[in-house]
């Protein structure tokens, strides 16, 4: 069984930081033939400093990381955090290759939107690589619609990623 749980304990945020140390090698791998965006989107350096300060950057009070976890181990992770004061953003969104097709994500963002409408945002923002084809139907079946670049974004990135929202009714 599946439980979706706040990180909030020193030992689950080092779990997490732990699975999503797998993630920029992992859409290496699943998308080799889009290697040029994936290395563009994933500085190593960049990914490295924010793992580091992964509570803080995500943390309460305006944002969360919840983690997937089954029987004693994450499976699977997503973060939140602020934009401003109506908008947050979705993050990091990782589920281990082997737990896929088994409602694990879906499960991780319908209890982020419920974090977020409990934080009081009105929105939520998302970006993902326009040939992620699983994740833009999952994206789509939470009713999330495509929107231009919500930060500002090298042109050779703006090509071949979407930009998407969500209207969250508080």
């Amino acid at each position: 069984m599946v439980h979706v749980v706040a990180v909030e304990e020193r030992e689950l945020l080092a779990r997490a930081v732990a699975l999503l140390r797998d993630f920029p090698p992992h859409q290496r791998r699943r998308y080799a033939a889009h290697l040029h965006i994936v290395d563009r989107y994933f500085d190593d350096a960049t990914y490295a400093r924010e793992l580091e300060t992964l509570g803080s950057l995500y943390g309460p009070p305006d944002g969360c990381i919840l983690a997937a976890v089954e029987h004693g181990q994450v499976i699977g992770a997503v973060c939140l955090r602020r934009l401003d004061v109506a908008a947050c953003e979705m993050k990091r969104l990782y589920v281990l290759p082997e737990h896929r097709r088994k409602g694990v994500a879906r499960a991780l963002v319908q209890a982020l939107l419920d974090a977020a409408r409990q934080r009081g945002y009105r929105v939520m923002r998302l970006d993902t690589g326009s040939f992620m084809t699983e994740a833009l139907a999952l994206y789509d079946g939470f009713g999330f619609r495509r929107i231009p670049p919500y930060y500002p974004v090298e042109e050779v990135l703006a090509r071949d990623f979407v930009f998407m929202e969500k209207e969250l009714a508080v």
